[in-house]
């Protein structure tokens, strides 16, 4: 049956060997069986340039682009690996994608995104994440020394971590119904959304314009584990990951 796999927050890093290699298996067990495979942002818990030379990143090119010679991989990036660019895309045959993208799967219009974007009750965020996804200030972060890259980026590591103790699993944290319904009007042709971010994978109804909307949230990959969302003429199934079974 035609399917497409949806991936998210799998925050790989030189320092997650179980989650490199989990992620590998599952492009290897997937290769000429999808349709396509999207990534929707945080594939690195890190990027700080398409010019750093770690292990993981190395290694997570040669294997996409030897999955995309059976099928396309798109990419949108997350709040993480925001500054991820062309020069990689190209390397690995992935297709950039914009923050937030509507597509046509067998019939059904979905809405992706990496998801940060909805989470408007976390209002020092949104005045951050306008801030730095500006076109100038990723241009003068790509130009900084690579070592300078590495402080700066476990500064912001050091802060993202302390908020995140302090904010948790709070509503503050998570997508808000504001933030669906704004992403909904402005593409009302929408009938599910899928995202990541938050790491709550669940499914959930909202309404609009008299119809009921579902939204797909990614799950995430931690330890050993992980999972996917697998669209199809069927439907749509979440199928999770271990490092035993691929």
């Amino acid at each position: 049956m035609p399917q497409t796999l949806f991936i998210a927050d799998l925050h790989l890093s030189d320092d997650t060997p179980a989650l490199n290699r989990l992620f590998l298996q599952f492009l290897r067990a997937q290769q000429g069986r999808a349709d396509a495979l999207y990534i929707l942002g945080d594939l690195f818990e890190v990027w700080l340039g398409d010019d750093m030379p770690d292990t993981a990143a190395v290694q997570t090119a040669a294997a996409l682009k030897a999955f995309s010679q059976s099928a396309p991989v798109y990419f949108i990036g997350g709040n993480r690996d925001f500054l991820l660019g062309r020069d990689y895309a190209r390397r690995a045959g992935i297709t950039l994608l914009p923050d937030i993208c509507e597509i046509e799967l067998y019939g059904t219009h979905y809405l992706i995104s990496h998801g940060d974007e909805m989470c408007t009750g976390d209002l020092s965020y949104q005045r951050f994440r306008r801030i730095i996804r500006q076109p100038w200030l990723q241009q003068l972060l790509n130009a900084l020394p690579q070592g300078l890259r590495r402080r700066v980026a476990a500064a912001a590591r050091a802060a993202s971590k302390r908020k995140k103790q302090a904010v948790g699993q709070t509503p503050v944290s998570d997508v808000t119904g504001q933030g669906v319904q704004t992403a909904l009007s402005n593409h009302p042709q929408t009938q599910a959304l899928i995202h990541g971010h938050t790491h709550r994978p669940a499914v959930h109804q909202h309404g609009f314009n008299g119809r009921t909307v579902q939204r797909y949230v990614l799950p995430d990959w931690h330890g050993g584990s992980g999972g996917y969302l697998k669209v199809s003429p069927a439907g749509v199934e979440t199928v999770a990951l271990t490092t035993e079974a691929v």
